[in-house]
């Protein structure tokens, strides 16, 4: 099985539409080769999101959200995260690194620069959507 995270801005994407929503959808489709892996924490900034206006304008509202995070939870793997990554330039995306690295995941797929420009943490690589979409069979 091939262990992934999806940062939570793309998730934010995914939940506002566009060519987003349809590679996650075809994610999807793999559940027989791909384990979707979270943590309480990616959960946490999924579900502020409404809280944010540029989110709100778009339509993301607390129903979206929790209808999301009901579907994803539904197939999705958790993981307690317990180490402390400090790499990176953003302290933000600390959290998304520790998961990557206490969940052992193969990949996790992200648009953000700061990440992408890591291209591997641990064992983990970070990759675009897009590139990642390109490796699937």
């Amino acid at each position: 099985m091939i262990r992934i995270i999806i940062d939570p801005n793309l998730i934010a994407s995914v939940l506002i539409g566009g060519i987003t929503r349809e590679r996650f959808a075809e994610l999807t489709r793999h559940l027989d080769i791909l384990e979707f892996i979270y943590s309480e924490q990616l959960l946490k900034e999924i579900r502020a999101l409404p809280q944010k206006p540029y989110f709100k304008k778009k339509g993301i509202d607390q129903v979206i959200v929790k209808t999301f995070v009901s579907y994803f939870q539904g197939f999705a793997i958790k993981v307690i995260v317990t180490s402390e990554v400090k790499v990176g330039r953003d302290r933000n995306d600390h959290y998304l690194l520790s998961l990557a690295r206490d969940s052992k995941a193969d990949y996790l797929i992200t648009g953000d620069p700061d990440l992408l420009l890591l291209q591997k943490y641990a064992n983990t690589h970070v990759i675009s959507l897009k590139a990642f979409m390109e490796l699937l069979p």
